[in-house]
């Protein structure tokens, strides 16, 4: 990924960096008495990559001590699979879950549905959010410890049904309403999920990664890490702005941005900070110029959680302090009014500052895509749904067939010239693996086989647009391209052997690939 050398033969690491890549014959006069020399034997072997957007401690720990549940459930499977974790998970703390289809919101308002959930969990506090993370089931437990009541909240909905009586459902900022009930997690368990997070990385070759909504207890875990040695990854730290993902207590907002430099280590970068400007098409919490085709019972047509200028005012000292903000956007609304907002920001200040970013920005309308490039904002592309699959099938029941068939322009963000970036959003996508994302970037068609089909074919990537995505173009995006990112002298030796030469297998095959040994900072972090 050197565009002064696209392919070498040898490399030599001293000190955690590359001090030579090129020919192995003249790589080889580096070879000393006690260099390690490893014969790759002609494998394949690239940069580690990079992931521009996870929220990785929260799916590891999910991984480790949670109910997992899958967007093919039904409502029966879903109050079978917290039967089941009851007994696996027992004790009498707080039970979580999550990962069920927002498909099911219809059949979870049923008073049949809380009644179910309550059966099976009695006394004990649940709460399952679903794939998005932008919605909770909550059983009644959970609801009474956390005194919800039927009035929402700024940027939440607390739903009811006709009689005024709770669901159980919660949406967007609402959550927080059950997560400051929830104790705290215990720093051994915080501990292991990090732990847990960078290791099943590494597995994929993953040297790197943007941690998307972070509190400040996350970002002292990380630095911690890296500090007595144990961090074998590069983190990019978005201080959380609302509750919508992060509780409160656990440090978020502006004591924490002011507190970042605290917590600012050498593979742990602090100046980045996360908003919100609408949800998801699901949900029908995202923010459209155009009513939705469906939406009864739900409620008025969502705006963006904050004006323009609202934004423009939030971002603002952020900008002047060169501090890179991410904002969430999926409707064609929230991301125009965002863009006005950075285009304000921009004039304010004078031009230049931090590159930003919208994360997801699924249903950008064609008139907004030149203004990326114009106000220096990165297309941050996740989660890796870019091909036919049940959310895009459900999107298109809310919004419509022809509205469902712009999404994720890929292609036409590249072709204007903004910088893009890719990210998994683990564990909203179930595992942190890129290479089917990948692959389907350059194919538009479901790596599982699971649905037939081609998405969008005119907006496929070709394999090397698709590479910088998730190598130096997220590096640079992370303010890190000078020291990962590429195979290059004076940068960290981060790579990765792969089992097979993408350039010669099928695209489809791309989805296969498998790691067989992972580097970083020229130690061995992960072996097959």
């Amino acid at each position: 990924m050197d565009d002064a050398l696209p392919w070498a033969s040898a490399l030599a690491v001293q000190n955690g960096r590359f001090i030579a890549v090129g020919a192995s014959e003249a790589v080889d006069t580096h070879i000393g008495r006690e260099t390690e020399v490893v014969d790759g034997l002609g494998a394949f072997v690239m940069p580690g990559l990079l992931d521009s957007h996870c929220h990785a401690v929260e799916a590891a720990r999910a991984d480790l001590y949670e109910v997992r549940l899958s967007g093919t459930d039904g409502l029966d499977d879903v109050i079978r699979s917290v039967g089941d974790a009851l007994t696996r998970l027992a004790g009498k703390g707080w039970l979580k879950g999550a990962g069920w289809s927002i498909r099911l919101i219809d059949q979870m308002r049923l008073p049949g549905a809380l009644a179910a959930l309550d059966q099976v969990t009695a006394d004990r506090p649940m709460v399952l959010r679903d794939s998005s993370h932008h919605a909770m089931f909550a059983n009644s437990a959970a609801l009474r410890i956390a005194d919800v009541s039927a009035a929402d909240v700024k940027g939440g909905l607390v739903d009811r049904r006709a009689d005024g009586s709770l669901s159980g459902l919660l949406f967007e900022d609402a959550c927080g309403l059950i997560d400051r009930a929830i104790p705290l997690d215990e720093d051994a368990v915080r501990r292991r999920s990090a732990l847990h997070a960078v290791s099943t990385y590494n597995s994929f070759g993953v040297t790197g990664f943007v941690q998307a909504a972070t509190t400040e207890m996350t970002m002292k875990l990380f630095s911690d890490l890296d500090r007595e040695g144990s961090l074998s990854a590069w983190v990019a730290t978005c201080i959380a702005t609302d509750t919508i993902l992060t509780p409160e207590r656990e440090g978020i907002g502006a004591e924490t941005i002011a507190r970042r430099n605290t917590y600012r280590s050498h593979h742990v970068v602090v100046d980045f900070v996360k908003f919100f400007m609408d949800g998801v098409p699901g949900a029908r919490t995202a923010s459209f110029l155009s009513p939705y085709a469906l939406r009864e019972g739900v409620g008025a047509e969502p705006a963006p959680f904050h004006s323009a200028e609202a934004l423009s005012r939030l971002i603002q000292p952020l900008d002047a302090n060169g501090i890179h903000v991410k904002v969430h956007a999926v409707g064609d609304r929230a991301i125009r009014e965002t863009l006005d907002a950075i285009a304000s920001v921009r004039h304010q200040n004078g031009g230049g500052g931090p590159q930003h970013s919208i994360a997801h920005l699924s249903y950008i309308s064609d008139a907004d895509i030149p203004r990326l490039r114009e106000l220096d904002v990165a297309a941050d592309l996740c989660p890796p749904l870019w091909f036919p699959n049940a959310i895009l099938q459900a999107n298109a029941v809310a919004l419509g067939n022809e509205r469902a068939d712009r999404a994720w322009p890929i292609g036409d963000i590249l072709r204007s010239g903004a910088t893009a970036v890719l990210g998994t959003d683990w564990p909203i996508v179930s595992s942190p693996n890129p290479w089917p994302g990948l692959a389907a970037l350059v194919t538009r068609e479901d790596p599982s086989r699971c649905v037939s089909g081609v998405f969008r074919p005119d907006q496929a990537l070709t394999l090397q647009q698709a590479l910088r995505l998730c190598t130096c173009n997220v590096a640079a995006y992370m303010g890190i391209g000078d020291r990962t990112g590429s195979i290059a002298c004076g940068k960290s030796a981060d790579f990765a052997f792969l089992d097979r030469n993408l350039l010669e297998v099928r695209p489809q095959d791309i989805a296969d690939t498998r790691v067989s040994k992972t580097y970083f900072g020229g130690r061995l972090v992960y072996s097959r």
